[in-house]
């Protein structure tokens, strides 16, 4: 990818992610303000909609630690860290999750502040954080692979990443694009690794508009594993269905408990550790 390449992801990236991820999730919990009582209806929806969350994001052991949140979307997993007593700094290349993230915090009463920026170039010091938490945000970025390695700059020896990104061998990606998902995989066992990128990505992020994400990503454990190569303790799990092609015929509370995403759910999340 050119530098120009790079330069319009990332604009287009500023301007589409204004508005917020989960905006359609607002509307259909009846959330429509910016209100204390309001934003706590729709963080119990979200916490209700994604129960697997808490299993990747220790709450409790980022008391007083130094995080840094990647990609902020509605804010509430930025409400829950400063909650939980995180020393809490936010992050996100548009303008309006960070004047959320702002208002949710000025609104509580929290220390910590969002700011507007690049993680590909974070305007941060090396070793500035003790955890680096980015769910769902890095596979927008156009680069992983250098989002990962920025990542890797902010944390302290000894820091943790927590991430989520698409997987690329998801019942979703190998229902709707069963050829690209083969090549990726014919690849991946000749030993190559890294993402692949867009594809039929409607159902994973588009705006209001119906305008698609500028630049989505999938990636495999075994490719998101050497794309960590620089941290230890790489440990990696598949979350998430919905109720579509091919599965239909199930609801979605009868899908996550079947095996379906622990083996070909929709997003990969993983830890990994900074190597001293």
């Amino acid at each position: 990818m050119t530098q120009l390449d790079q330069t319009s992801i990332d604009a287009a990236n500023a301007s589409f992610w204004n508005e917020l991820c989960g905006s359609s999730a607002a509307r259909v919990w009846g959330v429509t303000d910016a209100s204390m009582e309001s934003l706590r209806r729709y963080d119990a929806n979200f916490l209700t909609y994604y129960p697997y969350l808490e299993r990747y994001i220790p709450w409790a052991a980022l008391c007083g630690r130094r995080v840094l949140e990647v990609g902020l979307g509605y804010g509430t997993v930025s409400q829950k860290l400063a909650e939980s007593g995180a020393l809490f700094t936010g992050l996100d290349i548009a303008a309006n999750p960070v004047a959320m993230v702002n208002h949710r915090l000025r609104q509580s009463g929290f220390p910590g502040e969002a700011v507007q920026g690049n993680i590909l170039a974070a305007p941060f010091a090396d070793c500035s954080f003790d955890a680096v938490v980015a769910i769902g945000c890095l596979h927008h970025t156009g680069n992983i692979s250098a989002a990962i390695a920025s990542c890797r700059r902010l944390l302290a020896p000894g820091g943790i990443l927590i991430g989520m990104v698409y997987y690329a061998f998801s019942y979703r990606r190998l229902w709707n694009e069963p050829a690209q998902t083969l090549r990726y995989l014919i690849r991946e066992l000749r030993g190559q690794s890294g993402a692949v990128s867009n594809g039929k990505t409607f159902a994973y992020d588009h705006n209001a508009e119906g305008s698609l994400a500028p630049s989505t990503m999938f990636v495999s454990i075994r490719s998101l594993r050497a794309l960590c190569s620089g941290f230890v303790d790489f440990r990696a799990a598949t979350e998430n269905v919905d109720q579509e092609p091919p599965l239909s015929r199930w609801t979605r509370d009868k899908l996550l408990s079947s095996p379906v995403p622990k083996i070909i759910g929709l997003d990969l999340y993983w830890t990994c550790i900074r190597q001293n």
